[in-house]
């Protein structure tokens, strides 16, 4: 080959070359335009100083960290605080707050600083590690990170971040310290008891000896409340002087119209001249709060409602539902019975049949004058959704009332000859049963069908423990109850001369009580 045709084939496979690469640049470069939609830069000759690079929070600890952020440029940029953690935890919550003065991202002038204010809750058994790092790019450019994650933001106030360090420090103590009795704190003047720095917070923490915590107190016209019952900081403007109520012990949400509005009472208008709950009164008017109080029925609890109506000498009642562990309401048939009637099923019980053989019918008596509600049986071999059966004598959804006549009882042959045959399934030989019966549908145990008065009055109640059958129905809770929910029945027998009259209620509270 001469000399001339190597010039000719090198200048061509460079030609080649250089084009291939053209083609290449420039087809990656559009796929990063099309796949992102904007031109990601981040300009390594661009430099910024951060404060902390790494921060560590120690296990069941709050801590607030103030980054600096400082642009070594002698240009105007953009900049982008991020994070890194070896992995995501769901227990751990970070970000900045909204009290930040400046916030992770945005533009920054040449040598000029950002302050960003982070804030961590770490509910982990151990200690955690987040990397911070920064990215940056020029001011006329879209800024993406390349690395890393972005910094959220959290719905914290000032106030409300530092209560939370507060109640970790209150934790922290309550581990360290034997609670006997209900222990109280009152900030800041305490504030070296807890071990808590630069505190500005004024108010009252409550450690109950469970080791349940409360906190109320009054921050820049807002009511900052820390019930016993939530893990999460209530904040309240200061209207009707609300902050004056014990709203940290109150298990009823808005129970002192401390939201402003009728949550917890969609059935109900609330006025904000007066802060009470309203309604026009028709035939037996029934308010029923929304939200479930999970109680413990051995322990003991306050019920206290201020209330009157513009009716004279109608029948009301306030009370309490209550609910078993499914939520599932309990009425009166569930837990009532003919005492000493508890007996067994002697054969198998099956749809279609007549005649139903016990064991022992001596003590089951009816009269013609028997109420239908006491002509049935009650089955005790009813579980909750977790299996659990409740013992006899306690709790059932299997009850069947008016089965059978007055006459239909044989004590002879111990059987029973029912009205129609059998459609409730089979209750195989051997199943408790005793006589059914019922009584009070709910708990009265502020007003039980009594008339009210035309101006407030204070109805109290202590509600504990419980009792089989029903008894004492007022001041006890029903055997399997988990959670509650008020109510009020205005007009419960419908007197129609004094229809849309208003039904007035303020201050409703339900509370353990303190011992």
């Amino acid at each position: 080959m001469n000399k001339k045709k190597i010039i000719y084939m090198s200048l061509l496979i460079l030609t080649v070359l250089l084009v291939t690469s053209i083609y290449v640049s420039y087809g990656f470069f559009t796929n990063k335009l099309e796949e992102h939609g904007k031109l990601n830069i981040v300009v390594g000759t661009l430099d910024y100083k951060l404060s902390e690079k790494e921060l560590v929070i120690p296990s069941h600890t709050a801590k607030e960290f103030k980054i600096e952020v400082t642009s070594l440029n002698d240009t105007d940029t953009k900049y982008e605080l991020y994070y890194q953690m070896s992995r995501e935890n769901p227990n751990l919550e970070f970000g900045y707050i909204e009290d930040t003065k400046d916030e992770p991202k945005g533009e920054i002038k040449k040598n000029a600083k950002k302050e960003i204010t982070l804030y961590v809750r770490n509910h982990t058994e151990n200690n955690q590690t987040i990397t911070l790092g920064i990215e940056g790019g020029f001011i006329n450019n879209d800024l993406s990170l390349s690395k890393g994650n972005s910094i959220p933001k959290l719905d914290y106030s000032k106030e409300k971040q530092q209560l939370y360090t507060i109640i970790e420090e209150v934790e922290k103590y309550s581990k360290n310290n034997e609670v006997t009795q209900t222990t109280t704190f009152t900030l800041p003047e305490d504030n070296s008891k807890l071990a808590l720095l630069d505190n500005t917070l004024e108010g009252t923490v409550y450690i109950k000896k469970d080791g349940q915590i409360g906190f109320q107190g009054l921050n820049n016209n807002k009511c900052l409340v820390k019930r016993y019952s939530l893990e999460e900081v209530e904040e309240f403007t200061n209207h009707h002087d609300i902050c004056s109520k014990n709203i940290y012990k109150n298990l009823v949400i808005n129970g002192y119209g401390e939201y402003g509005d009728n949550t917890n009472f969609p059935a109900l208008t609330y006025s904000n001249e007066n802060n009470e709950f309203r309604i026009k009164i028709n035939n037996e008017t029934d308010i029923v709060s929304s939200i479930y109080i999970p109680i413990d029925t051995n322990k003991k609890y306050d019920y206290s409602m201020e209330v009157y109506t513009e009716m004279a000498d109608t029948t009301n009642y306030i009370g309490i539902y209550q609910y078993d562990y499914d939520k599932l309401i309990i009425n009166a048939p569930n837990i009532m019975y003919i005492p000493s009637t508890l007996t067994k099923l002697a054969k198998d019980l099956k749809n279609g049949d007549d005649i139903v053989y016990f064991e022992n019918l001596s003590n089951w008596n009816v009269t013609s004058s028997t109420p239908s509600y006491e002509r049935g049986f009650i089955f005790w071999n009813y579980q909750d959704s977790t299996g659990h059966q409740y013992p006899e004598l306690t709790y059932s959804k299997n009850f069947y009332n008016d089965l059978f006549n007055y006459d239909k009882i044989n004590k002879e042959t111990n059987t029973i000859t029912l009205t129609k045959p059998w459609d409730g399934g089979t209750y195989p030989a051997g199943t408790q049963v005793s006589q059914s019966s019922s009584g009070s549908t709910h708990n009265y145990s502020l007003v039980d069908g009594k008339s009210l008065t035309n101006s407030y009055q204070n109805y109290h109640a202590r509600i504990t423990g419980t009792s089989y059958n029903n008894y004492n129905n007022g001041t006890t809770f029903r055997i399997p109850t988990k959670y509650i929910k008020i109510f009020t029945w205005f007009n419960y027998k419908s007197q129609s001369s004094m229809l849309n009259a208003s039904g007035h209620i303020r201050n409703i509270v339900f509370e353990e009580v303190d011992e």
